[in-house]
């Protein structure tokens, strides 16, 4: 438990904004381990400007930096829906809070912006271990387009295979199926339960209410969701529970709650907080959310730097380039369509950073050029220079030459 004095207790109590700035740096370190409110309390007293030079070092450190994303992420809607409530019983604390908002919106745009600093170094020392170019709208828009011409695509790549001598391997279709046969080849190591066993043979209603019940509570978490087997389901879970949450909330998105209806002030009030309860619930939707989509992209980093250490990961990945050649070489025009659809969500370097390009728009991009590109019959685009063939091994170049 944390060192702190009898009269803080913070493992009994959630601290006021000014006294957590009076604990040690130690007690500090495990408060902010203890609960997630405790976290959301200090990354609010962190906005406010009340932690010591210290405590904002360490709230801010890379390992600490995606929790505190998690902490602000919740701790923003949790105040808006606190400002709502404060205003619609004329509760005179809502000034007070509404500044406390605003000062947590821009600790957490300056915390979205380290956050994604340190992801693209992450990721540029990964791509430079790998001597592999940061060109994700590129890589995507050759992935794509193997969605888009199935069929010849799985021909194409069975014929490097061959040509390199490899046993065939199906392409991963999304992220997803990266994740679970990295799983099933070993490359992640997480058991498989009795916990993760029974998640996996519920049906949709109860896999749902499962994943609603790990929201509501903030500050316990179901290790059972989080096996890698489970991350497409709760995926799916997680978007239903926005879809069904969203109009009962009176949000203006998906992903933001805007303002509430005119008519609210005037609401009984069993209304008014059917309302509000549903905008608190979204809010925690949108942390596990967000606690997911870091998930999902740690393990299929794992998944990828493992697998370039397997022995034949250089035929295969060279097969599967030589292959993508040949398909982009036959739809240049629909490759350039692709691309140019991505470049309007990447980065000036040409990257699609989650926060931005989130699964949710990736899964409604991807629908939508395949519907276009299944829908034209001719195209008469240029394909772009930025999609050029990768380098291949000796028997597949004589395949692509053919």
């Amino acid at each position: 438990m944390p060192a702190t004095s009898d009269s803080l207790q913070p493992q009994h109590r959630r601290l006021r904004l000014r006294e957590v700035a009076d604990l040690d740096d130690t007690a500090f370190s495990d408060y902010l381990r203890d609960r997630f409110d405790h976290l959301v309390t200090a990354a609010i007293a962190d906005a406010a400007g009340y932690l010591r030079p210290s405590q904002h070092d360490l709230l801010h450190a890379p390992d600490h930096l995606h929790d505190l994303r998690d902490a602000l992420t919740f701790a923003e809607g949790d105040l808006q829906v606190a400002v709502e409530r404060m205003t619609y019983r004329r509760d005179p604390r809502a000034a007070r809070t509404s500044r406390q908002l605003r000062q947590v919106r821009t600790a957490l745009h300056q915390v979205h912006r380290q956050a994604a600093a340190l992801r693209r170094t992450e990721d540029r020392t990964r791509d430079a271990a790998a001597e592999s170019p940061s060109t994700d709208t590129v890589a995507t828009t050759r992935s794509w387009l193997a969605h888009a011409y199935p069929a010849r695509f799985t021909q194409l790549l069975a014929q490097a295979h061959v040509a390199a001598g490899l046993p065939a391997r199906p392409l991963a279709e999304d992220v997803f199926d990266t994740i679970e046969e990295g799983w099933a080849d070993g490359h992640l190591t997480a058991p498989s339960t009795p916990g993760v066993e029974q998640l996996l043979t519920r049906g949709v209603v109860a896999f749902r209410s499962a994943v609603a019940d790990d929201a509501r509570d903030q500050n316990d978490r179901d290790p059972a969701l989080r096996h890698p087997l489970l991350q497409r389901r709760w995926n799916t879970a997680l978007e239903e529970l926005v879809s069904l949450t969203v109009p009962v909330a009176r949000a203006s998105s998906p992903s933001a709650l805007g303002a509430l209806p005119g008519d609210f002030s005037g609401l009984p009030e069993e209304d008014a907080f059917k309302i509000l309860n549903a905008r608190r619930f979204l809010v925690a939707i949108w942390q596990r959310r967000a606690e997911h989509t870091r998930l999902i992209r740690q393990y299929a980093g794992t998944v990828t730097d493992r697998r370039r250490t397997a022995p034949d990961h250089e035929l295969r990945s060279q097969a599967l380039d030589a292959a993508l050649d040949r398909l982009v070489a036959e739809h240049p025009a629909a490759a350039a369509r692709i691309l140019a659809r991505l470049r309007t969500y990447a980065t000036t370097d040409g990257r699609l950073e989650p926060e931005v390009f989130t699964p949710a728009l990736r899964a409604q991009a991807k629908r939508e050029v395949l519907a276009d590109l299944a829908a034209i019959r001719r195209l008469d685009i240029v394909l772009p220079s930025a999609i050029v063939p990768r380098p291949v091994l000796a028997a597949t170049a004589a395949l692509a030459a053919r």
